[in-house]
């Protein structure tokens, strides 16, 4: 079986703050993990507090032929008008499903209490082969020999959506790839293995294509429930 994910983030309207949490707790959550394959959920807030993505849920799937059921499948075409409203009071409501085909260090659990922190690519497919093999053969390996540094999986897009909930916002371009990698403490990201993995002549090639550049990366740590 194939290991997956379900990642979102979000940024409810400012006034609608209660509803959204009811609304993940009380329904999304539920309504996810009682499928057979989706293992657990846990909820995020942004370290750094800005005018997007300022929450996070992931969710642990075991199996990612859950994606085919008719019963998660009606939860996308057919949601509930709580559901509806939520997301119209949205600024920002992205969303990912994932299929696992990197996993180094530490596996996520719903327990774990590591920060996560996520890093978003939208890759050409012809960069995808070249994109895997240094994130798998040289950047993690590197990354990983610094203990603050967790663990990290890495998923290829199945089905995404881009900021479809703000009212008169465009779409923008879909993640193929997300990196969640798994952090004892913000200080990872500046130690010194981060700076090797950063300085390697791979990424530097890399690091010249746009999509490389217009990665983007947030920090989230467990949401007090």
């Amino acid at each position: 079986m194939t290991s997956g994910v379900i990642f979102a983030w979000s940024t409810p309207v400012e006034g609608h703050e209660e509803e959204f949490h009811t609304w993940y707790d009380d329904e999304h959550i539920p309504s996810r993990v009682s499928l057979p394959g989706i293992e657990a959920a846990k909820r995020y807030v942004n370290v750094k507090p800005g005018p997007t993505a300022q929450f996070a849920v992931r969710y642990d799937v075991s199996n990612i032929e859950v994606f085919d059921s008719p019963e998660f499948k009606q939860l996308r075409t057919d949601p509930s008008e709580e559901t509806r409203k939520v997301i119209e009071n949205t600024v920002d409501f992205d969303r990912f499903v994932g299929e696992e085909i990197i996993s180094q260090g530490n596996t996520w659990h719903a327990i774990d209490p590591t920060l996560m922190y996520v890093v978003t690519f939208s890759v050409p497919e012809d960069y995808w082969t070249e994109f895997e093999a240094w994130y798998a053969t040289e950047h993690l390996p590197i990354m990983l020999a610094e203990p603050l540094w967790a663990g990290c999986q890495i998923y290829r897009c199945l089905d995404s959506d881009r900021s479809s909930g703000a009212p008169g916002k465009d779409g923008q371009e879909s993640w193929t790839h997300v990196a969640f990698h798994s952090l004892r403490s913000e200080d990872a990201l500046q130690s010194p293995a981060r700076e090797r993995a950063r300085a390697t002549a791979w990424r530097e090639r890399l690091s010249h294509n746009a999509w490389h550049r217009a990665s983007v990366r947030h920090v989230f740590e467990p949401l007090n429930q």
